[in-house]
């Protein structure tokens, strides 16, 4: 059982007895959801899972907001800095959401799931209220709702075998960041070849959240042999191969152009939310970029969990922050994503990290920390 009071103002996903009953022991609110984090286990035991088997955990809570109609993926152009107006169905795409500023609301991934059909998995942020806005009065033919989806990610190396006896061998055929219709345990699925852990991997959105569970339990049941285990999120896997979570991109309030040097905002489109902010901001230069930061010295004492913004500091003075910091196990020192003025963002800059249990130095150093695993991607 959890280990703090839980609260009915907050929805759970249609898989949260199931995650209960596998011992889940903290949840986050995220979308308004209960999501489980972790499973009382040490951090050890769940990222070998992930690194050499296969995992399944709750993710009801990466709500989709759906945009239906005919203008359904104009709608989507103008809500994304990313362009996606030659998108088809099948595919995926990785997109930022932003507000007039450029400021980042959140950073989903684009499911083109039909003709005229869209889905914008995202995390914590109130996006659907926002799209609402944004296609009120824009004269666009396309109705925004939140579609009855509950998500299971399956990742790990041994993922397909996990779905192969459910879905057959098109989880041997689907490509990076593409999607397909299949059924599982009798019930109409999306399949989907994305996932935030950094290692294969798959998610599957059943249609209907009152029979979602029959497909936990399907796919819980085809992965016995493989050793599958129900866990919550890895953040130390993530956090090595350089994943983003909408947590990090807005509670730090960063900009379109922050992030990642603006690889993921196509200003030559024409029209889109927060472009004239982001196309000036382009003109003067950012004044903070994301940097990976890692720890020079061997370590001592492992980084503790951060449940609050760290600073980051240079010569006493703070230069910027972080919200994502963990121990690596592979590298064994402390990685962290942090926005830093820019003029301290170039590779070897030597910045302190102001952690709860002592300030470490540390390095600004290339990301990703450690490439995803084979097979993770093309």
């Amino acid at each position: 059982m959890p280990n703090h009071p839980l609260f009915p103002n907050v929805r759970r996903s249609p898989y949260f007895e199931r995650t209960e009953a596998a011992g889940a022991v903290s949840y986050m609110a995220y979308n308004h959801m209960y999501m489980p984090m972790s499973y009382g286990r040490a951090p050890g035991v769940d990222y070998a899972a992930l690194a050499a088997g296969a995992v399944i955990w709750d993710v009801g809570g990466e709500r989709q907001v759906e945009l239906r109609g005919p203008d359904a993926l104009a709608l989507a152009d103008r809500l994304v800095t990313r362009d996606v107006s030659a998108s088809e169905p099948g595919r995926c795409r990785y997109v930022l959401v932003c507000d007039q500023d450029g400021v980042v609301l959140c950073d989903p991934v684009l499911f083109h799931v039909a003709e005229a059909r869209i889905w914008l998995s995202h995390g914590n942020a109130d996006l659907l209220l926002w799209a609402k806005a944004i296609a009120y009065g824009s004269g666009l033919d396309a109705r925004v709702t939140e579609a009855d989806v509950a998500p299971i990610q399956v990742q790990g190396p041994l993922s397909r075998d996990v779905l192969r006896p459910l879905v057959g061998s098109v989880v041997d055929e689907l490509a990076y960041y593409r999607l397909l219709w299949t059924e599982i345990a009798g019930l109409p699925v999306v399949l989907s070849r994305t996932g935030w852990s950094g290692e294969l991997g798959f998610e599957v959105l059943p249609l209907t959240s009152t029979t979602a569970v029959r497909v936990w339990d399907a796919i819980a049941a085809a992965g016995e042999p493989s050793g599958l285990l129900v866990t919550g999120p890895n953040v130390q896997r993530a956090v090595e191969c350089g994943i983003r979570d909408t947590t990090w991109a807005t509670g730090m309030g960063i900009t379109g152009m922050e992030l990642d040097d603006g690889r993921l905002v196509d200003l030559g489109k024409r029209r889109f939310v927060g472009r004239e902010a982001l196309l000036a901001e382009h003109q003067r230069g950012p004044s903070r970029r994301s940097v990976g930061l890692r720890g020079i010295d061997p370590p001592g004492p492992q980084c503790p969990p951060l449940d609050r913004e760290w600073a980051v500091s240079q010569g006493g003075r703070r230069v910027g922050a972080t919200r994502w910091a963990v121990h690596s196990p592979r590298l064994d020192r402390t990685i962290a994503l942090a926005l830093v003025e820019r003029s301290l963002g170039e590779l070897g800059a030597r910045l302190d990290l102001h952690r709860s249990d002592l300030v470490e130095a540390v390095e600004v150093v290339p990301l990703p920390f450690l490439a995803p695993s084979p097979g993770a991607r093309p």
